[in-house]
C-alpha cells in the first residue's frame, strides 16, 4: 500500500498530522515544531500527493492534490470528525487537481483539540482560541509546555480574555449562520438581553426590518421584533417573534451544529432541517428534504444528518416545544 504523502500548514498542523500519521499517511515537508514533536526525518524533496493549508478564516482547511490521493485523506477526515462539513470545489488554475473546501466545526475542531493533547499538552478550545488570537495563544501555550500543571488555570483565564469578558448584558451581537453549502449568512444582529451567569446562555433581542418569516408565511411588520435564545453547545438556536405591542407570533427553531461563542458574534453550521410554531398550532418540522440532500450532494456524513432530525422530531413531538 503507497501512503498518501501529504503537506500541512497552519493553525489545525499538529492535530492533523498526529491523525494523518495513525491513519497512515507520510508527513511530508514537515514545519520546525513537527520535526520536534514526532520525530520525522527530512527525505530530499519529496513529491506532495495532497497540501492542507488554513482557510483564511481559519475556520476549516483547503484540501488539494491528486484527486485519488485528495478522497482518500478527504474520506478519512470525514469517517473521523463526526460534524464536519466538506465541499468538492474546482481549482481555480488546474483541472487535474482535486480541492475541498473543508470546514471544522465545533465538534471536529474539539476533536482535533483531543488528538493534539496525545502529542502536546493542549487546552480545551485550542483551536477556536487559535482562531481568535493565535500568537498570544502560542505564547501562552509554550508556558503549558513547560509547566502542565497550570493546564485548568491558562485555560480559564484565556477563555475568559478572548470570549466571557467581551460578552455583556447591552452588548451588540451578530449571528453568523453558515451553509453547509459555503454561503456564509450574517443574520440581522441584536443586543443583548440577558446573560446567564456563566455567559453559556443569552437571549438576544433583534430589530427585524421587512420581509417574510422563514416556515411561518407572515410579512414581517414594522417594529416587529425578535427574542433568538442561544446556549453555547447547542444543537439548536431559537428564535420568537413578536409584533411591535409584545403579541407572540411564531417561534422558529433553527436546527444546527453546536453553537460556538466568538467575542462579537455566535457562529453555527445550519443544518437545513428546522422547527416552527404558528400562533395557536402545534410544532411542525420542515425542510426535511433540503437536509436529506446535503449527503447526497456530499457534504456531510449520515451519522451528522440522524442527529439532526433526532433533534428535530424531538421539539415537533413536543408539545410545548421547549428549547
Amino acid at each position: 500500500m503507497v501512503r498518501p504523502k501529504v503537506k500541512i500548514r497552519g493553525i489545525y498542523t499538529t492535530g492533523l498530522t498526529k491523525f494523518l500519521l495513525d491513519s497512515h499517511c507520510s508527513i511530508v515537508y514537515p514545519s520546525r515544531e513537527v520535526l520536534s514533536r514526532f520525530g520525522i526525518k527530512g527525505s530530499g524533496s519529496p513529491t506532495v500527493d495532497v497540501s492542507i493549508i488554513d482557510r483564511s478564516d481559519k475556520q476549516g482547511v483547503i484540501l488539494e492534490g491528486d484527486p485519488e490521493r485528495a478522497a482518500e485523506v478527504m474520506e478519512a477526515l470525514r469517517n473521523a470528525l463526526f460534524d464536519v462539513v466538506s465541499r468538492r470545489v474546482t481549482p481555480p488554475e488546474n483541472k487535474d487537481t482535486a480541492m475541498y473546501d473543508v470546514e471544522f466545526p465545533s465538534l471536529s475542531k474539539a476533536s482535533l483539540d483531543r488528538i493534539r493533547g496525545e502529542v502536546v499538552p493542549t487546552m480545551d478550545g485550542h483551536h477556536r482560541f487559535r482562531i481568535i488570537a493565535s500568537e498570544y495563544v502560542d505564547l501562552i501555550e509554550r508556558e503549558v509546555e513547560k509547566y502542565p500543571f497550570k493546564m485548568g488555570k491558562m485555560e480559564e483565564a484565556l477563555r475568559k480574555r478572548l470570549i466571557l469578558d467581551h460578552l455583556e448584558k447591552g452588548r451588540g451581537l451578530n449571528i453568523e449562520h453558515v451553509k453547509p453549502e459555503g454561503k456564509v449568512i450574517q443574520l440581522q444582529g441584536g443586543m443583548i438581553e440577558f446573560l446567564s451567569g456563566d455567559k453559556k446562555q443569552m437571549l438576544i433581542r433583534r430589530a427585524l426590518k421587512g420581509g417574510t418569516y422563514d416556515g411561518l408565511g407572515m410579512i414581517i411588520e414594522k417594529g416587529d421584533y425578535a427574542i433568538t435564545r442561544v446556549r453555547e453547545g447547542d444543537w439548536l438556536v431559537k428564535h420568537s417573534y413578536y409584533s411591535s405591542g409584545g403579541l407572540l407570533k411564531g417561534e422558529y427553531w433553527n436546527i444546527n451544529t453546536p453553537v460556538e461563542f466568538y467575542p462579537e458574534k455566535i457562529r453555527y453550521v445550519d443544518l437545513h432541517v428546522d422547527v416552527v410554531l404558528k400562533g395557536g398550532g402545534r410544532p411542525e418540522m420542515i425542510d426535511r428534504d433540503q437536509l436529506e440532500r446535503l449527503v447526497e450532494k456530499g457534504y456531510i456524513k449520515e451519522e451528522l444528518t440522524r442527529k439532526a432530525l433526532q433533534v428535530a422530531e424531538g421539539l415537533a413531538l413536543s408539545p410545548q416545544a421547549d428549547g
